[in-house]
């Protein structure tokens, strides 16, 4: 797996989804345009220090194989989940990912993520509004082993790490799940489903 470009991926999709869903207000995000598309990114320095350090937990998880899920939660103020977006991550073995680069230019990468992107606004259009005082949070799930190494590393110290519910007792908590599809990314191994709780 490409590295850099996965995170960048997760980073661009991270954004769109707290933009769209307004999460935040939009006065809080600049518009720029990403390989002819355009997005939008937070310029809220709390927001971005906070993205920076689950985007560099991310990385580092990535790195030692053994980061399972990129999953965005929003949910209520009193912590009740609304939706969720779930990135799954399918790395290369480490043989294949010796191998020469298939696409070395980033090209058909550049083009999976632009259409993402519009496949995922076309999906969220529909969506109804999002109660007010709606906060998000993100989820890595990863191995037991990596928990416990994560929580004891200094280097990790500041940024909290905290056991999450399993998805199966989250769903048994908000009742009623709906499972929608939406996006792959397969040039940096994302796949993506939205989960919606009623």
């Amino acid at each position: 797996m490409h590295h850099p470009a996965s995170i960048f991926a997760l980073e661009v999709i991270l954004n769109h989804i707290l933009y769209v869903r307004g999460i935040y207000p939009a006065q809080i995000f600049k518009k720029r345009r990403i390989y002819n598309t355009p997005i939008f990114v937070s310029i809220y320095p709390p927001l971005n220090t906070y993205l920076a350090g689950v985007l560099r937990s991310a990385r580092e998880l990535l790195c030692r194989r053994e980061l399972k899920c990129f999953e965005i939660l929003l949910y209520h103020s009193e912590n009740t989940p609304i939706e969720s977006y779930m990135l799954q991550i399918e790395q290369l073995e480490p043989e294949a990912a010796r191998q020469p680069a298939q696409d070395p230019h980033l090209i058909e990468y550049e083009q999976q993520l632009r259409a993402a992107l519009y496949k995922l606004s076309e999906r969220l259009k529909p969506l109804p509004r999002l109660p007010g005082n709606c906060q998000f949070k993100v989820h890595l799930h990863t191995t037991q082993t990596a928990f416990v190494e994560f929580s004891q590393e200094a280097q990790y110290q500041e940024f909290p790490w905290l056991q999450a519910e399993t998805p199966q007792q989250m769903e048994a908590r908000s009742g009623t799940v709906s499972l929608l599809p939406l996006v792959a990314v397969d040039n940096v191994g994302l796949k993506m489903q939205a989960r919606i709780f009623d």
